[in-house]
């Protein structure tokens, strides 16, 4: 492998790595506007030049490949390099609207970054007034406003190699160039979200987002996107116990920087409609340790005729916990309702959505879920066979299969995240916690262990499924010593091979294969 030396630094490299990218791991940023880690290289923007040993000019350091014995310079430790960003920038502002009080990308632009660190020049512009182009463009999801664009054709990129739709494109040749869709019409894929956050000012706005937020009022914080079986990492941006976006989070094995519009969109489910107190049928609120003693005692009572149905919304460690309650009592399990085994890996589209509009299906599957068969378990609770029916989801409702067995059954349980009339059909709702507000794992179609974090608290009496299933088998005499999620992932290891050798903290914020995955 070649050895390069960057700014007195010398690191060995993969054969191939462009000179921006050794540079990262040297830790030193490289200034840049068209780069992108996952997109081809264009080198227009010409904002990453640094010196080099031996070559006559500055060079681009997205575009040019590491040899061995290099010897780099960046802007850290080279005049010339620092004075051609310094350049690169005054020409990119001349026409610029310097707008930033207005614009959404206030404190997330590359233009206001890279100016405070290479720039801080004054302006030469007095007389002369600006090109004017399009602003305030409705382009569908997102707004375009063409007098901030810095012309770096990421976007353009993005639609020809990602989505390979190619609805945008440049109109117009010198300092009048500008971005715009074909034929003027809409973004209509369901990946235009990404656009936004591949433009590196503000040219290109997301319409869901704009005006809501100054990004610096809010938090990150590492999730993983429960819309189906991909897994794809995200961040979820919150302040004050409110979700505000989703964007997505670098991984390589599994998203890469993209994710799709409809994960996007699951932050506006979290805080609306929400479950936030135990109550019994009809709506008659109750303490909710009363109810759980209620429920404890239905389910002493029916011991083997209760029946206990999981979700493969539901993270490991719920699951786990949930398995752990069911056999405490004798119960059936399974959890297949509406969610086919042969739909775990097939694909919705060739990018990122899955046929499984579930994060955990395959996790269920390593915990040895789904043997019994969920068509027996709902006939015997049609047969009126089933004293209680325990439902990990209250969503379960829904489903029509579940609703019209859960009539002869007579004590339904659902443990709830959401309002709605479906719950009517339960004698019993217990307020549970969404993904957001708890941690947990997940395991994807590919078998790819990956960690959620909590952002905030949920609401009212809300608590994670697995903290709700713990308190049940305390009640029942049978407790788990666990006190966290990551302490219901240690038990769970023990006991599932799948899992053996993994914690929490091992699988890191990109998560690990399971170990049958790659026995």
């Amino acid at each position: 492998m070649p050895k390069v030396t960057i700014d007195g630094k010398e690191i060995e490299v993969a054969q191939g790595t462009s000179v921006i990218q050794a540079a990262e791991l040297a830790g030193v940023r490289v200034p840049r506007f068209c780069y992108h880690d996952d997109l081809p290289v264009d080198g227009n923007c010409r904002m990453c030049m640094v010196e080099i040993e031996k070559f006559p000019k500055l060079q681009i350091a997205c575009g040019t490949p590491v040899t061995d014995g290099m010897v780099v310079k960046t802007q850290v430790t080279s005049p010339k390099a620092k004075e051609a960003q310094k350049n690169t920038l005054e020409f990119l502002l001349v026409n610029h609207p310097i707008d930033c009080p207005v614009c959404d990308q206030a404190g997330e632009c590359y233009l206001q970054d890279q100016y405070m660190d290479n720039g801080l020049h004054d302006s030469r512009t007095v007389l002369e007034e600006k090109i004017h182009k399009r602003k305030v463009v409705d382009i569908g999801p997102i707004m375009l406003d063409a007098e901030r664009c810095v012309v770096c054709s990421r976007c353009i990129r993005y639609e020809r190699e990602v989505t390979k739709t190619n609805l945008l494109e440049f109109v117009n040749r010198g300092g009048s160039t500008q971005i715009s869709t074909y034929n003027g019409g809409p973004i209509t894929h369901e990946y235009a979200g990404n656009l936004v956050d591949v433009c590196p000012v503000g040219a290109l706005l997301s319409k869901d987002f704009r005006f809501k937020m100054r990004v610096w009022f809010l938090k990150e914080t590492d999730s993983i996107c429960p819309g189906c079986s991909t897994g794809c990492n995200i961040t979820i941006d919150h302040r004050d116990g409110e979700a505000y976006r989703i964007r997505p989070r670098r991984n390589v094995e599994v998203n890469k920087s993209w994710i799709c519009d409809p994960g996007r969109d699951l932050y506006k489910i979290i805080g609306t409609g929400r479950v936030t107190t135990a109550h019994r049928a009809g709506g008659a609120v109750v303490a909710q340790s009363d109810l759980i003693d209620e429920v404890v005692s239905k389910l002493q009572s029916a011991g083997p005729s209760s029946a206990f149905l999981a979700t493969p919304r539901a993270s490991n460690e719920d699951a786990y916990a949930f398995k752990k309650l069911a056999e405490s009592v004798g119960g059936r399990l399974d959890f297949r309702v509406g969610n086919p085994q042969d739909k775990v890996a097939v694909r919705k589209d060739q990018i990122l959505q899955r046929e499984d509009r579930h994060p955990n299906t395959q996790g269920l599957l390593n915990l040895g879920l789904g043997v019994t068969g969920v068509d027996a378990l709902l006939a015997d609770c049609k047969a009126g066979k089933v004293q209680v029916l325990v439902l990990q989801d209250g969503g379960l409702l829904r489903e029509a299969a579940v609703a019209e067995a859960a009539k002869n059954v007579a004590y339904v349980v659902a443990i709830a995240t959401h309002q709605g009339p479906h719950l009517a059909a339960a004698h019993a709702v217990i307020p549970a916690a969404v993904w957001a507000e708890t941690d947990g794992t997940f395991t994807n179609f590919d078998q790819r262990v990956q960690r959620f974090k909590r952002a905030f608290d949920p609401p009212g009496d809300a608590k994670p499924r697995w903290e709700i299933a713990l308190d049940l088998l305390t009640r029942l005499g049978k407790p788990v010593n666990a006190a966290t999620a990551a302490d219901v992932f240690v038990e769970m290891a023990v006991e599932t091979k799948a899992y053996a050798d993994l914690t929490h903290r091992s699988l890191g914020p990109k998560g690990r294969a399971a170990a049958q995955a790659s026995a």
